[in-house]
Protein backbone atom coordinates (compact mmCIF):
# COMPACT_ATOMS: atom_id res chain seq x y z
CA UNK A 1 0.00 0.00 0.00
CA UNK A 2 2.78 2.38 0.64
CA UNK A 3 6.84 2.43 1.08
CA UNK A 4 8.98 4.34 3.28
CA UNK A 5 12.02 5.33 2.40
CA UNK A 6 14.65 7.01 4.92
CA UNK A 7 17.25 8.76 3.24
CA UNK A 8 20.83 10.37 5.09
CA UNK A 9 19.35 13.06 6.09
CA UNK A 10 16.52 11.89 7.92
CA UNK A 11 14.18 12.57 5.60
CA UNK A 12 11.01 9.69 5.46
CA UNK A 13 8.96 9.48 1.97
CA UNK A 14 5.95 7.91 2.39
CA UNK A 15 4.99 6.87 -1.13
CA UNK A 16 1.39 5.62 -1.07
CA UNK A 17 0.95 3.18 -4.37
CA UNK A 18 -2.15 0.88 -3.80
CA UNK A 19 -1.33 -2.10 -5.45
CA UNK A 20 -4.21 -3.45 -8.29
CA UNK A 21 -5.65 0.49 -8.83
CA UNK A 22 -4.88 2.87 -11.40
CA UNK A 23 -5.57 6.00 -8.72
CA UNK A 24 -5.00 5.76 -4.52
CA UNK A 25 -8.36 5.54 -2.58
CA UNK A 26 -8.73 5.46 1.37
CA UNK A 27 -10.01 2.41 2.61
CA UNK A 28 -9.84 1.00 6.27
CA UNK A 29 -6.35 -1.11 5.62
CA UNK A 30 -4.59 1.57 4.09
CA UNK A 31 -6.26 4.09 7.27
CA UNK A 32 -4.74 1.86 9.67
CA UNK A 33 -0.92 1.26 8.04
CA UNK A 34 -0.63 4.55 7.80
CA UNK A 35 -1.94 5.31 11.10
CA UNK A 36 0.82 2.75 12.45
CA UNK A 37 3.41 4.17 10.24
CA UNK A 38 2.85 7.38 11.29
CA UNK A 39 3.28 6.61 14.66
CA UNK A 40 6.15 4.59 14.26
CA UNK A 41 8.19 7.50 12.62
CA UNK A 42 6.92 9.75 15.21
CA UNK A 43 9.13 7.57 17.90
CA UNK A 44 12.09 6.73 15.21
CA UNK A 45 14.76 9.84 16.60
CA UNK A 46 16.46 9.19 12.96
CA UNK A 47 13.53 10.69 11.13
CA UNK A 48 13.85 14.64 10.97
CA UNK A 49 11.05 15.07 8.90
CA UNK A 50 8.25 13.33 6.76
CA UNK A 51 7.46 13.84 2.69
CA UNK A 52 4.22 12.00 2.04
CA UNK A 53 3.69 11.36 -2.21
CA UNK A 54 1.94 9.09 -4.48
CA UNK A 55 3.51 6.62 -6.73
CA UNK A 56 1.11 6.68 -9.00
CA UNK A 57 -0.26 10.04 -11.44
CA UNK A 58 -2.88 11.57 -8.90
CA UNK A 59 -2.47 12.00 -4.90
CA UNK A 60 -5.06 10.56 -3.69
CA UNK A 61 -8.77 10.47 -4.97
CA UNK A 62 -11.08 10.30 -1.84
CA UNK A 63 -12.25 7.28 -0.04
CA UNK A 64 -13.33 4.48 -1.33
CA UNK A 65 -17.12 4.38 -1.05
CA UNK A 66 -17.26 0.81 0.11
CA UNK A 67 -16.29 2.76 3.38
CA UNK A 68 -19.70 4.58 2.85
CA UNK A 69 -21.80 0.79 2.72
CA UNK A 70 -19.93 -0.20 5.97
CA UNK A 71 -21.48 2.98 7.76
CA UNK A 72 -24.48 2.93 6.62
CA UNK A 73 -26.42 0.46 9.13
CA UNK A 74 -24.70 1.66 11.78
CA UNK A 75 -25.97 4.58 14.66
CA UNK A 76 -24.38 7.65 14.10
CA UNK A 77 -22.71 7.21 17.35
CA UNK A 78 -20.73 4.37 15.99
CA UNK A 79 -20.55 5.57 12.68
CA UNK A 80 -18.82 8.72 13.81
CA UNK A 81 -16.76 6.39 15.99
CA UNK A 82 -15.53 4.53 13.03
CA UNK A 83 -14.75 7.48 10.48
CA UNK A 84 -12.75 8.68 13.41
CA UNK A 85 -10.13 6.16 12.74
CA UNK A 86 -9.24 8.26 9.20
CA UNK A 87 -9.05 11.46 11.79
CA UNK A 88 -6.73 9.72 14.00
CA UNK A 89 -4.57 8.83 11.31
CA UNK A 90 -4.02 12.34 9.88
CA UNK A 91 -3.85 13.73 13.49
CA UNK A 92 -1.28 11.38 14.04
CA UNK A 93 1.08 12.89 11.24
CA UNK A 94 0.12 16.09 11.98
CA UNK A 95 1.02 15.48 15.96
CA UNK A 96 4.50 13.49 15.10
CA UNK A 97 6.64 16.56 15.94
CA UNK A 98 8.42 16.04 12.54
CA UNK A 99 7.62 19.00 9.99
CA UNK A 100 5.68 17.09 7.25
CA UNK A 101 5.17 18.18 3.40
CA UNK A 102 2.33 16.98 1.29
CA UNK A 103 4.06 16.32 -2.00
CA UNK A 104 1.00 15.80 -4.74
CA UNK A 105 1.39 14.48 -8.30
CA UNK A 106 -1.60 14.97 -9.16
CA UNK A 107 -5.66 15.06 -7.87
CA UNK A 108 -6.16 15.13 -4.34
CA UNK A 109 -9.92 15.43 -3.16
CA UNK A 110 -12.14 14.34 -0.16
CA UNK A 111 -9.91 12.13 2.10
CA UNK A 112 -6.90 13.12 0.12
CA UNK A 113 -6.94 16.58 0.27
CA UNK A 114 -7.79 16.34 4.31
CA UNK A 115 -4.70 14.38 4.10
CA UNK A 116 -2.83 16.99 2.67
CA UNK A 117 -4.44 19.26 4.90
CA UNK A 118 -2.94 17.60 7.96
CA UNK A 119 0.96 18.13 6.10
CA UNK A 120 2.63 21.64 7.77
CA UNK A 121 3.56 22.03 4.47
CA UNK A 122 1.66 21.66 0.69
CA UNK A 123 3.46 21.13 -2.67
CA UNK A 124 1.75 20.14 -5.90
CA UNK A 125 3.32 19.62 -9.07
CA UNK A 126 2.14 21.67 -12.02
CA UNK A 127 -0.34 19.20 -13.58
CA UNK A 128 -3.21 20.60 -16.14
CA UNK A 129 -5.36 17.36 -15.06
CA UNK A 130 -5.05 17.61 -11.21
CA UNK A 131 -7.99 18.82 -9.24
CA UNK A 132 -8.24 19.60 -5.49
CA UNK A 133 -11.42 20.01 -3.45
CA UNK A 134 -13.58 18.58 -0.52
CA UNK A 135 -16.77 17.15 -2.61
CA UNK A 136 -18.14 15.27 0.07
CA UNK A 137 -21.48 17.40 -0.44
CA UNK A 138 -22.25 16.71 -3.49
CA UNK A 139 -22.44 13.09 -1.93
CA UNK A 140 -24.94 13.87 0.39
CA UNK A 141 -21.94 13.94 3.62
CA UNK A 142 -19.42 16.39 4.42
CA UNK A 143 -15.55 15.58 4.88
CA UNK A 144 -15.00 13.35 7.79
CA UNK A 145 -11.05 13.80 8.39
CA UNK A 146 -10.93 17.20 9.48
CA UNK A 147 -11.74 18.89 6.13
CA UNK A 148 -14.27 21.41 7.84
CA UNK A 149 -11.78 22.22 10.63
CA UNK A 150 -8.29 22.75 8.96
CA UNK A 151 -9.42 24.32 6.23
CA UNK A 152 -11.18 27.60 7.80
CA UNK A 153 -8.33 27.34 10.07
CA UNK A 154 -5.63 27.47 6.87
CA UNK A 155 -7.82 30.40 4.82
CA UNK A 156 -10.47 31.71 7.09
CA UNK A 157 -14.04 31.13 6.87
CA UNK A 158 -15.01 33.13 3.70
CA UNK A 159 -12.79 31.55 1.72
CA UNK A 160 -13.20 27.92 3.01
CA UNK A 161 -17.04 28.32 3.21
CA UNK A 162 -17.44 28.16 -0.65
CA UNK A 163 -14.99 25.16 -0.74
CA UNK A 164 -17.09 23.14 1.37
CA UNK A 165 -20.10 23.90 0.53
CA UNK A 166 -20.47 24.11 -3.28
CA UNK A 167 -17.78 20.93 -3.08
CA UNK A 168 -16.41 22.30 -6.79
CA UNK A 169 -12.42 21.10 -7.20
CA UNK A 170 -10.03 23.68 -8.31
CA UNK A 171 -6.56 23.07 -10.47
CA UNK A 172 -3.55 23.43 -8.54
CA UNK A 173 -3.04 26.99 -9.08
CA UNK A 174 -6.34 28.04 -8.14
CA UNK A 175 -5.45 25.98 -5.33
CA UNK A 176 -2.49 28.23 -4.48
CA UNK A 177 -4.10 31.23 -5.03
CA UNK A 178 -6.40 30.10 -2.26
CA UNK A 179 -3.66 29.44 -0.18
CA UNK A 180 -4.39 25.99 0.08
CA UNK A 181 -0.99 24.81 -1.55
CA UNK A 182 1.73 26.34 -0.22
CA UNK A 183 3.61 25.67 -3.77
CA UNK A 184 3.52 24.34 -7.21
CA UNK A 185 6.47 23.22 -8.72
CA UNK A 186 7.06 21.21 -12.04
CA UNK A 187 6.42 17.39 -11.72
CA UNK A 188 9.76 16.54 -12.42
CA UNK A 189 10.89 18.75 -9.15
CA UNK A 190 7.72 17.59 -7.14
CA UNK A 191 10.25 15.28 -4.10
CA UNK A 192 13.59 17.62 -5.15
CA UNK A 193 11.27 20.78 -3.54
CA UNK A 194 9.05 18.98 -0.45
CA UNK A 195 13.16 18.31 0.68
CA UNK A 196 14.55 21.57 -0.44
CA UNK A 197 11.34 23.29 1.91
CA UNK A 198 12.92 20.87 4.75
CA UNK A 199 16.18 21.82 4.30
CA UNK A 200 15.62 25.69 4.02
CA UNK A 201 13.41 25.64 7.26
CA UNK A 202 10.50 26.33 5.34
CA UNK A 203 8.18 23.70 7.14
CA UNK A 204 7.17 23.96 10.69
CA UNK A 205 6.77 20.66 13.27
CA UNK A 206 3.73 22.03 14.86
CA UNK A 207 0.57 23.10 13.37
CA UNK A 208 -0.18 26.68 14.29
CA UNK A 209 -3.74 25.40 15.55
CA UNK A 210 -1.76 23.25 18.12
CA UNK A 211 0.26 26.47 19.58
CA UNK A 212 -1.03 28.79 22.12
CA UNK A 213 -2.67 31.92 21.00
CA UNK A 214 -3.61 30.69 17.53
CA UNK A 215 -6.38 32.54 15.72
CA UNK A 216 -8.33 31.93 12.26
CA UNK A 217 -7.36 34.23 9.49
CA UNK A 218 -9.66 36.77 8.49
CA UNK A 219 -12.45 37.42 10.38
CA UNK A 220 -12.95 35.48 13.88
CA UNK A 221 -15.45 32.81 14.06
CA UNK A 222 -17.21 35.53 16.83
CA UNK A 223 -17.14 38.44 14.89
CA UNK A 224 -20.06 40.42 13.60
CA UNK A 225 -18.77 39.52 9.70
CA UNK A 226 -18.38 36.17 10.38
CA UNK A 227 -22.08 36.63 11.37
CA UNK A 228 -23.38 37.74 8.83
CA UNK A 229 -21.77 35.30 6.80
CA UNK A 230 -23.06 32.05 8.40
CA UNK A 231 -26.61 33.97 7.96
CA UNK A 232 -26.01 34.60 4.27
CA UNK A 233 -25.17 31.21 3.60
CA UNK A 234 -27.89 29.66 5.60
CA UNK A 235 -30.22 31.12 4.05
CA UNK A 236 -28.63 30.59 0.43
CA UNK A 237 -28.54 26.93 1.21
CA UNK A 238 -31.55 26.75 2.28
CA UNK A 239 -32.99 28.38 -0.79
CA UNK A 240 -31.37 26.59 -3.29
CA UNK A 241 -32.12 22.87 -1.36
CA UNK A 242 -35.48 23.96 -0.01
CA UNK A 243 -33.95 21.93 3.30
CA UNK A 244 -33.93 18.37 0.86
CA UNK A 245 -29.99 17.71 1.49
CA UNK A 246 -28.90 18.64 4.97
CA UNK A 247 -25.28 18.22 4.55
CA UNK A 248 -24.90 21.87 3.59
CA UNK A 249 -26.04 23.19 6.81
CA UNK A 250 -24.30 20.21 8.56
CA UNK A 251 -21.34 21.85 7.18
CA UNK A 252 -21.98 25.13 8.00
CA UNK A 253 -22.59 24.23 11.72
CA UNK A 254 -19.10 21.99 11.86
CA UNK A 255 -17.53 25.58 10.92
CA UNK A 256 -19.69 27.55 13.32
CA UNK A 257 -19.16 25.22 15.86
CA UNK A 258 -15.77 24.11 15.44
CA UNK A 259 -13.93 27.13 14.84
CA UNK A 260 -14.88 28.09 17.80
CA UNK A 261 -12.99 25.52 20.00
CA UNK A 262 -9.56 24.00 19.79
CA UNK A 263 -9.36 21.53 17.02
CA UNK A 264 -9.78 18.46 18.76
CA UNK A 265 -12.97 19.31 20.17
CA UNK A 266 -13.81 20.79 16.34
CA UNK A 267 -12.69 17.02 14.89
CA UNK A 268 -15.02 15.22 17.51
CA UNK A 269 -18.41 18.15 16.21
CA UNK A 270 -17.21 17.35 12.26
CA UNK A 271 -17.10 13.31 13.55
CA UNK A 272 -20.97 13.52 14.68
CA UNK A 273 -22.06 15.55 12.37
CA UNK A 274 -20.78 12.91 9.54
CA UNK A 275 -22.35 10.13 11.71
CA UNK A 276 -25.62 11.76 11.31
CA UNK A 277 -25.42 12.70 7.64
CA UNK A 278 -23.95 9.01 6.66
CA UNK A 279 -26.85 6.79 8.78
CA UNK A 280 -29.55 8.98 7.14
CA UNK A 281 -31.92 9.09 4.04
CA UNK A 282 -30.22 11.23 2.17
CA UNK A 283 -26.69 10.24 1.79
CA UNK A 284 -26.81 6.88 1.13
CA UNK A 285 -29.65 7.83 -2.42
CA UNK A 286 -26.87 11.27 -3.20
CA UNK A 287 -24.05 8.38 -3.20
CA UNK A 288 -25.68 6.17 -5.30
CA UNK A 289 -27.33 8.21 -8.35
CA UNK A 290 -24.08 10.94 -8.65
CA UNK A 291 -21.74 7.76 -8.04
CA UNK A 292 -22.39 4.68 -7.92
CA UNK A 293 -25.21 4.74 -10.68
CA UNK A 294 -22.56 6.02 -13.13
CA UNK A 295 -20.20 3.89 -12.74
CA UNK A 296 -22.92 0.86 -12.89
CA UNK A 297 -23.75 2.20 -16.15
CA UNK A 298 -20.45 2.60 -17.60
CA UNK A 299 -19.06 -1.09 -16.40
CA UNK A 300 -22.49 -2.01 -18.19
CA UNK A 301 -21.17 -0.15 -21.64
CA UNK A 302 -23.73 2.53 -21.02
CA UNK A 303 -23.45 5.80 -21.89
CA UNK A 304 -24.72 8.09 -19.17
CA UNK A 305 -22.59 10.77 -19.41
CA UNK A 306 -24.29 13.19 -21.48
CA UNK A 307 -28.19 12.10 -20.62
CA UNK A 308 -30.47 12.81 -23.51
CA UNK A 309 -32.36 11.17 -25.56
CA UNK A 310 -35.99 8.96 -25.95
CA UNK A 311 -35.59 8.28 -22.31
CA UNK A 312 -35.44 12.06 -21.24
CA UNK A 313 -37.92 13.19 -23.29
CA UNK A 314 -40.17 10.71 -22.04
CA UNK A 315 -39.88 12.07 -18.66
CA UNK A 316 -40.09 15.65 -19.81
CA UNK A 317 -43.06 14.67 -21.76
CA UNK A 318 -44.46 13.12 -18.70
CA UNK A 319 -44.02 15.92 -16.53
CA UNK A 320 -45.42 18.64 -18.73
CA UNK A 321 -48.61 16.16 -19.60
CA UNK A 322 -49.09 15.89 -15.87
CA UNK A 323 -48.67 19.74 -15.39
CA UNK A 324 -51.21 20.65 -18.10
CA UNK A 325 -53.35 18.30 -16.34
CA UNK A 326 -52.91 19.41 -13.08
CA UNK A 327 -53.83 23.42 -14.39
CA UNK A 328 -56.41 22.62 -16.39
CA UNK A 329 -58.09 20.34 -13.16
CA UNK A 330 -57.77 24.23 -11.31
CA UNK A 331 -54.37 23.47 -9.79
CA UNK A 332 -52.81 27.11 -9.65
CA UNK A 333 -49.06 27.79 -10.59
CA UNK A 334 -47.98 28.94 -7.01
CA UNK A 335 -49.33 25.29 -5.75
CA UNK A 336 -47.88 23.71 -8.45
CA UNK A 337 -44.37 25.55 -7.48
CA UNK A 338 -44.98 24.60 -4.16
CA UNK A 339 -45.48 21.29 -5.01
CA UNK A 340 -42.53 21.01 -7.04
CA UNK A 341 -40.41 22.97 -3.99
CA UNK A 342 -41.26 20.21 -1.40
CA UNK A 343 -40.21 17.49 -3.55
CA UNK A 344 -37.29 18.99 -4.54
CA UNK A 345 -37.38 19.12 -8.07
CA UNK A 346 -34.93 20.88 -9.83
CA UNK A 347 -37.18 21.38 -12.94
CA UNK A 348 -40.32 24.17 -12.15
CA UNK A 349 -43.54 24.44 -13.29
CA UNK A 350 -42.48 27.02 -15.24
CA UNK A 351 -39.74 25.19 -17.03
CA UNK A 352 -42.12 22.65 -18.50
CA UNK A 353 -44.98 24.97 -19.22
CA UNK A 354 -45.92 24.68 -23.13
CA UNK A 355 -45.23 28.07 -23.83
CA UNK A 356 -45.49 31.90 -21.55
CA UNK A 357 -49.32 32.13 -22.55
CA UNK A 358 -50.08 28.39 -21.98
CA UNK A 359 -53.50 27.36 -19.95
CA UNK A 360 -53.84 31.00 -19.17
CA UNK A 361 -57.64 30.67 -18.99
CA UNK A 362 -56.69 28.87 -15.19
CA UNK A 363 -54.92 31.25 -13.83
CA UNK A 364 -57.27 32.69 -11.66
CA UNK A 365 -58.97 28.95 -10.64
CA UNK A 366 -59.75 27.64 -7.46
CA UNK A 367 -57.46 25.03 -6.55
CA UNK A 368 -59.57 21.70 -6.41
CA UNK A 369 -56.51 18.63 -5.55
CA UNK A 370 -54.78 19.03 -2.74
CA UNK A 371 -51.29 19.58 -2.69
CA UNK A 372 -50.17 16.09 -1.17
CA UNK A 373 -51.74 14.71 -4.05
CA UNK A 374 -50.18 17.13 -6.53
CA UNK A 375 -46.54 16.10 -4.87
CA UNK A 376 -47.83 12.97 -5.79
CA UNK A 377 -48.78 12.84 -9.15
CA UNK A 378 -46.10 14.95 -10.08
CA UNK A 379 -43.52 12.18 -8.06
CA UNK A 380 -45.06 9.35 -9.35
CA UNK A 381 -46.02 9.95 -12.97
CA UNK A 382 -41.74 10.06 -13.15
CA UNK A 383 -41.74 6.70 -10.95
CA UNK A 384 -43.61 5.40 -13.45
CA UNK A 385 -42.18 6.65 -16.63
CA UNK A 386 -38.96 5.34 -15.53
CA UNK A 387 -40.27 1.88 -14.63
CA UNK A 388 -41.81 1.28 -17.97
CA UNK A 389 -38.78 1.99 -19.41
CA UNK A 390 -36.86 -0.34 -17.90
CA UNK A 391 -39.03 -2.73 -18.32
CA UNK A 392 -39.80 -2.47 -22.19
CA UNK A 393 -36.32 -1.97 -22.71
CA UNK A 394 -35.93 1.79 -23.48
CA UNK A 395 -33.02 2.03 -20.32
CA UNK A 396 -31.26 -1.28 -19.51
CA UNK A 397 -30.73 -1.00 -15.99
CA UNK A 398 -32.13 0.51 -12.83
CA UNK A 399 -29.00 2.45 -12.58
CA UNK A 400 -29.57 4.31 -15.87
CA UNK A 401 -33.04 4.81 -15.37
CA UNK A 402 -31.68 6.55 -11.75
CA UNK A 403 -29.09 8.40 -13.15
CA UNK A 404 -30.83 9.75 -16.56
CA UNK A 405 -34.02 10.84 -14.41
CA UNK A 406 -32.17 13.17 -12.12
CA UNK A 407 -29.59 14.70 -14.29
CA UNK A 408 -32.16 14.60 -17.62
CA UNK A 409 -34.87 15.55 -16.00
CA UNK A 410 -34.44 16.76 -12.76
CA UNK A 411 -36.07 14.07 -10.60
CA UNK A 412 -34.94 15.05 -6.74
CA UNK A 413 -31.14 14.22 -6.07
CA UNK A 414 -31.59 13.31 -2.36
CA UNK A 415 -34.39 10.82 -3.13
CA UNK A 416 -31.69 8.70 -5.39
CA UNK A 417 -33.45 8.61 -8.60
CA UNK A 418 -37.46 7.00 -9.37
CA UNK A 419 -36.05 3.59 -9.23
CA UNK A 420 -34.30 3.94 -6.20
CA UNK A 421 -36.97 5.05 -4.56
CA UNK A 422 -39.60 2.86 -5.79
CA UNK A 423 -37.27 0.27 -4.30
CA UNK A 424 -36.75 2.06 -0.52
CA UNK A 425 -40.38 2.82 -0.20
CA UNK A 426 -41.22 -0.83 -0.62
CA UNK A 427 -44.23 -2.92 -2.82
CA UNK A 428 -46.82 -2.17 0.08
CA UNK A 429 -46.13 1.82 0.04
CA UNK A 430 -46.40 1.64 -3.40
CA UNK A 431 -49.19 -0.41 -3.82
CA UNK A 432 -51.10 2.13 -1.52
CA UNK A 433 -50.41 5.69 -2.95
CA UNK A 434 -50.30 4.31 -6.17
CA UNK A 435 -53.26 2.59 -6.49
CA UNK A 436 -54.78 5.71 -5.22
CA UNK A 437 -53.41 7.60 -7.78
CA UNK A 438 -54.89 5.04 -10.77
CA UNK A 439 -58.21 5.33 -8.87
CA UNK A 440 -58.77 8.42 -9.61
CA UNK A 441 -56.39 9.10 -12.25
CA UNK A 442 -56.15 6.71 -15.02
CA UNK A 443 -53.63 3.93 -16.54
CA UNK A 444 -50.65 6.00 -16.23
CA UNK A 445 -50.47 5.40 -12.22
CA UNK A 446 -50.65 1.38 -12.89
CA UNK A 447 -48.61 -0.23 -10.00
CA UNK A 448 -47.51 -2.98 -11.87
CA UNK A 449 -44.63 -2.34 -13.83
CA UNK A 450 -43.05 -0.53 -10.82
CA UNK A 451 -43.49 -3.30 -8.60
CA UNK A 452 -41.87 -5.65 -11.77
CA UNK A 453 -38.95 -3.05 -11.94
CA UNK A 454 -37.84 -2.49 -8.38
CA UNK A 455 -37.90 -6.08 -7.85
CA UNK A 456 -35.77 -7.07 -11.12
CA UNK A 457 -32.39 -7.74 -9.83
CA UNK A 458 -31.38 -7.92 -13.09
CA UNK A 459 -31.36 -4.57 -13.46
CA UNK A 460 -28.71 -3.21 -10.78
Amino acid sequence: MFTTDIDAEGIATVTIDMPGRSMNVIDWALTDALDAEARALAANPAVKAIVLTSGKKDFVAGADLAIMHDLYDLTPEAASDRIGTLGAMVRAFETSGKPIVGAAPGTALGGGLEILLGCNYRIAADNPKARFGLPEVTLGILPGAGGTQRLPRIIGIPAALPVLVKGQPMTASEALDAGILDEVVPPENLLAAAKSAIREGRVRSVQPWDEKGFALPGPAPESAEAMDLFTTWNAKVLAETGGHQPAPQAILSCVFEGTRVPIDAGLKIERDYFGTLVTGDVAPAMVWVTFEARIAAAKAGRNVTDPKGPYVTSGLSALLEETRLLRAEGVSDAVLQTAADQLGMSLTPEDVRDGPNSMKTFKQAVDTVSLEEVKDRLLFVQVSTAATALQGGAVALAAEADYGAVMGWGFPVHLGGPIYFARHLGEEELRKRMGALEYSYGPRFVSSPVISAITDKAKP
